[in-house]
């Protein structure tokens, strides 16, 4: 154990001496730029990482920055700077130190946070940054209240403003078409998959549907961010025998999304711990009924009327996983029902999620900053 200390000391180090001379050279740039407050309006920065190509692949926290960004584009002079725990610029420290001292309103969205069964020994290396910009905020939008409680737990609780403010869908973009013919059940696994266990028991379920004499295809849409990822997959299909009944899409855009979902009948996404993901709520609203793990934020996203959440042992030591049986029958549940899961997906996803009412969320703090300034 002192070992593996000594190691995390020994990189973390090597990491600030790395990181330095980019660092002071930032610092230097900041003090030569001259910032000018507009008054009484909302002008905004997002530390420059809002992607601004229509075309490119977005995803995670740069996916909700471009919905501001629509109706507030990046100002070089700005009055509220907002920036989101899972896509930092490289600097946030000393952006945030520079910006406030001339009097520009922090705020912070709040995702998840790193511990032990996600990032293991390392997890203060992002703690630590995460910690020291949320204790700045002047307001914090947490993206569930698990990601709340995470943040408290980890990072340590704070005295300022907050509420909750779950990610957001183009209800418009992302809308149901008819459900797709033919008479298999036609499964979903999207966005960026990082951890193998995940990906495997996806295609666990798929076998064990078919065992059941199930009729069943699975899409598995998005990038495997894993070494050897491809490989490993497809070694996996080959084994469990499924190669018939399983296709791949690569990584995909924002655009080609709601084609991708309106292709399935139901979405799988069993990651354990989710804080708050986007994908479920992407296919909720395109009317996809959701199977997943009922951990992190997926109880409060996913509604009994528009999915099952499978139980799961609570670790934070440990990935917990639903077993494929499991999977399988909430599967069967949902297609026995599935007009009624169809139409409560797309409801949740209209009443709770829309993109209106998250800028209408966002504009009414933003007010009350500028105003108190």
């Amino acid at each position: 154990m002192n070992d593996f200390a000594a190691i995390d000391r020994l990189r973390a180090a090597v990491w600030r001496a790395w990181r330095w001379p980019g660092q002071l050279r930032y610092q230097r740039s900041l003090e030569t730029r001259m910032l000018a407050l507009p008054a009484r309006t909302m002008a905004l920065n997002y530390g420059g990482v809002v992607q601004r190509d229509a075309g490119a692949f977005v995803a995670g926290g740069r996916v909700k920055l471009r919905h501001l960004a629509r109706v507030w584009p990046e100002q070089e002079h700005f009055n509220l700077l907002y920036l989101v725990s899972s896509a930092p610029p490289k600097f946030a420290l000393e952006l945030v130190a520079w910006a406030k001292a001339r009097g520009v309103k922090f705020v912070w969205n709040q995702n998840g946070v790193a511990y032990p069964a996600w990032y293991g020994t390392r997890s203060e290396e992002l703690n630590g940054p995460m910690r020291a910009l949320r204790q700045q905020a002047d307001y914090i939008f947490n993206q569930s209240e698990f990601c709340r409680q995470c943040a408290d737990r980890f990072l340590g609780p704070v005295h300022v403003p907050d509420e909750i403010a779950y990610n957001c869908v183009d209800i418009d973009h992302f809308s149901p078409a008819a459900p797709p013919s033919g008479s298999a059940c036609r499964l979903l696994a999207a966005g960026s998959h990082y951890e193998p266990a995940r990906v495997f028991l996806v295609l666990e379920t798929v076998a064990e549907l078919l065992r059941r004499n199930f009729p069943v295809e699975l899409q598995l849409a998005g990038r495997l961010a894993w070494s050897d990822a491809e490989s490993a997959v497809t070694a996996r299909i080959h084994a469990l025998g499924i190669g018939s009944s399983v296709g791949r899409i690569a990584a995909y855009r924002q655009a080609d999304a709601p084609a991708i979902y309106r292709a399935a009948h139901i979405l799988l996404h069993p990651k354990y711990k989710d804080p708050c993901p986007t994908v479920p709520i992407e296919a909720m609203a395109c009317g996809l009924p959701v199977v997943g793990s009922a951990s992190g934020g997926m109880p409060e996203l996913v509604s009994r009327e528009s999915g099952v959440l499978i139980e799961v042992p609570e670790s934070w030591e440990e990935n917990q996983w639903p077993s494929p049986p499991a999977m399988a029958d909430a599967v069967e549940t949902i297609m026995s029902r599935y007009a009624d899961f169809r139409e409560g997906a797309r409801a949740n996803a209209q009443s709770r999620f829309s993109k209106q009412g998250w800028l209408a969320q966002h504009r009414r703090v933003f007010q009350s900053l500028v105003a108190s300034s």
